[in-house]
């Protein structure tokens, strides 16, 4: 096993390969989440190093076409079939074939090179990689890429949670048994933790080399925190159980005399009592600046904990739970709580952390 921070050498794939590299994902342009935002910094750090990047991508929520996003260039296609997302699943199994064609179509192009792929259509480009004799990389970037399924929802919501399951069954299944395949004949596996490393092997008996996501601190200003605006306890993943909103909720009003921001798919800002909803950010200065503490009460094994590392390189202290590779991005032992569900420690925690 090796742990680092740069991206795989690929210098031993081939001399026609080792310089041309191939990104297929399903989102990049819209930057979805922390997968994309980890693989962009990778295919920079490659093209630094003087490989070829193209990027193929089938994000719906970027326009079709052409694009170029910090020097790396690709097409996105979006998606021919368009589903609710709750039913991303169906989603994936309905465009297989559409996916497939776009990918046979440059398929002379793809050949010779080493592919890049991540997150649910994985398993559709490792059949396509596997049909054509292409070599690729799988990145595993959260625990649904290991065929993790857990509902980490609560009250009504897990029912909700339960009943989409329910629905999806046939298509979960699909994925599923692709994806053993996917993981099985990659030619390289690359874990975002040591804790997705370890679950990898003790599943499916395989190796990986563990990088870490690679932090971009550019965007994040050091000399916009100023002490008289921090006066926020934050929490990112507003109505997200899996994050542990209604723990957030719960420690609010066990601490009435301090000031909450809950972060989350909101259409404006709104308050209740001492808590202040904020809609997504596009700047996340916006949130960190007026932030003196953060919680991330994770009920679901988060691979790893991007906010920590930028909320930390703010001078923002950030408590955790201790699930997933959250205690690996948590450096602060003493910022960990391991009973998650014990709002008496979260407090006592956070009276401590702000004094």
């Amino acid at each position: 096993m090796q742990k680092r921070e740069g991206g795989f050498n690929l210098s031993n794939c081939g001399e026609k390969m080792n310089k041309n590299i191939y990104l297929i994902s399903w989102y990049f342009p819209s930057f979805s989440g922390g997968a994309e935002k980890s693989i962009l910094q990778e295919l920079k750090k490659y093209q630094k190093n003087g490989y070829n990047i193209s990027v193929i991508c089938f994000d719906e929520y970027y326009p079709r076409g052409k694009f170029n996003i910090d020097g790396i260039s690709g097409i996105n296609y979006g998606l021919k079939l368009q589903f609710p997302p709750v039913l991303r699943f169906y989603s994936l199994l309905f465009n297989k074939k559409y996916i497939c064609k776009i990918l046979n179509e440059h398929v002379n192009d793809i050949k010779g090179r080493m592919v890049l792929t991540q997150t649910l259509i994985a398993p559709i480009v490792a059949d396509f990689c596997i049909k054509q004799n292409i070599k690729y990389i799988y990145y595993l970037r959260d625990e649904l890429h290991l065929n993790e399924f857990h509902n980490y929802e609560v009250g009504v919501r897990k029912v909700l949670k339960t009943i989409k399951t329910v629905i999806e069954y046939p298509a979960i299944q699909y994925y599923k048994a692709k994806n053993i395949i996917a993981l099985k004949n990659a030619y390289k596996i690359i874990s975002n933790s040591k804790y997705m490393h370890n679950l990898l092997k003790k599943k499916y008996g395989l190796d990986s080399e563990i990088i870490y996501p690679e932090i971009c601190f550019s965007h994040l200003d050091k000399t916009a925190m100023k002490k008289e605006n921090q006066k926020y306890i934050a929490f990112i993943g507003g109505e997200n159980a899996m994050k542990g909103y209604d723990i957030v909720l719960k420690i609010a009003k066990k601490i009435p005399d301090e000031k909450f921001l809950i972060v989350g798919a909101y259409n404006k800002k709104f308050k209740k009592r001492n808590i202040l909803f904020m809609p997504y950010q596009k700047d996340v200065m916006e949130i960190y600046k007026v932030s003196k503490l953060i919680l991330m009460p994770s009920r679901w094994n988060e691979a790893f904990g991007r906010v920590v590392l930028e909320a930390n390189y703010l001078g923002i202290p950030v408590i955790t739970s201790d699930r997933g590779g959250l205690p690996e991005a948590n450096n602060n032992r003493e910022l960990i709580i391991s009973d998650l569900e014990n709002i008496g420690k979260w407090v006592k925690k956070i009276k401590k952390s702000i004094n």
